[in-house]
Formats: structure tokens, sequence, C-alpha cells
């Protein structure tokens, strides 16, 4: 957790001092030279997927489902995972990198890079999703099915937003580091309270 957090903290400051890492422009100019209508296409929908007003209506849908299962402190961990993706925001306004130069939509974002949202609320509700999963689907197989396949939607959020010029691919995995540490800090807390029970 401390070597995570210490990383995490790393590239914050270093996506603060630089406006890309290296490797940055070659990456994502490698994404976009995959582009065809199909493709933008389909890294439009997963991008919208994985983007806030989906992700609270899923964190609505599956606290409710919790609570109707008496998941009570589930559904609970679920609702605080909301709470992550403004601090995501706020830390975009802190960090101030811009975004590339490269996109493939004719929307242009307003808000700033680092960390890519969409990355950070894919690893929050994506993390917490699997773990949801693992807890209730029976049988074995159903259940691992459907964690690789949350697996893979976090990692196509995350190449969707690179492929359309979005977000350097830095952006990303700042988005994915920072979910991450919010998912422990989610996990240690519901361990908290299960403990106390």
């Amino acid at each position: 957790l401390i070597v995570g957090m210490l990383l995490t903290l790393s590239l914050i400051i270093l996506a603060r001092v630089f406006s890309t890492f290296p490797g940055d422009d070659w990456a994502l100019l490698q994404f976009q030279q995959l582009e065809s209508g199909w493709l933008t296409c389909g890294a439009l929908v997963v991008s919208a997927l994985g983007g806030g007003p989906v992700a609270a209506g899923v964190v609505g849908i599956v606290t409710v489902g919790m609570l109707l299962l008496h998941r009570y402190l589930d559904a609970l961990i679920v609702s605080l995972s909301l709470v992550l993706i403004p601090v995501g925001q706020a830390l975009k306004i802190a960090v101030g990198r811009p975004r590339p130069d490269f996109l493939l939509v004719s929307d242009v974002p307003t808000t700033m890079s680092f960390p890519s949202g969409h990355a950070l609320s894919a690893m929050i509700l994506g993390g917490v999703l699997i773990f949801l999963v693992g807890e209730t689907v029976r049988p074995k197989v159903i259940c691992r099915g459907l964690q690789f396949m949350l697996i893979l939607f976090i990692l196509a959020v995350g190449a969707s937003r690179v492929y359309l010029g979005l977000h350097w691919p830095s952006d990303v995995i700042g988005g994915f580091a920072f979910g991450g540490l919010g998912l422990v800090g989610l996990f240690f807390l519901r361990g908290l309270i299960a403990s106390h029970k």
C-alpha cells in the first residue's frame, strides 16, 4: 500500500511538472494508427459507458440491489465509491496538465487531462463489481467469466480514451493508479467496519 501510494504521488508530481511522459506521443500515435470507422464507433461507446453519468447510474442500481439482498455494508461501500470521482476531478485541476492535440472526435473536453476521469471511474466501479461478483455469483465458472469481462471493460475504457486522443497514456495510468488506491481504501474501510460488527 505504501509503495502504491508513493508511486501514485510520484506520478501526480511528475504530471504536474511535465506535460507528457516519455513514450506518451509514440504510444498514442500507435493506438491511432489502428483508426477505422467501426473502431472509432466502438471506442466512443466504451468511453461513454466508462463516464461519470453511467457510473453514477450503475452505482445507484447496484446499491439498491445490495440493499434488497440485505448486504448493507456492501451497499455503503458501493455508494462511497462515487466520492472518489469528484476527488479525481479536483486532482485534474491541481495538476493542470493539458490534453493531447490528437483528437479523433469533434467535441473538445474543457477539463484538464491528468488523471483520466474515465479510467478512474472504470477502475473504481469495475473493481467494486469484481469483488461483489466474487461474493455473490455461483457457480465459479460464471463468476470468473464475469470478472474477466469486467477486467476487459476497465482496460477497454482506458484504451478508448487514448485511441480517441482525449488522454495521454500516462493520464490513463494515473487514473488506474489513483482508482486502485481508492479501491484499497474502500476495502480497508469495509474490513474495518466488518470487524467491529
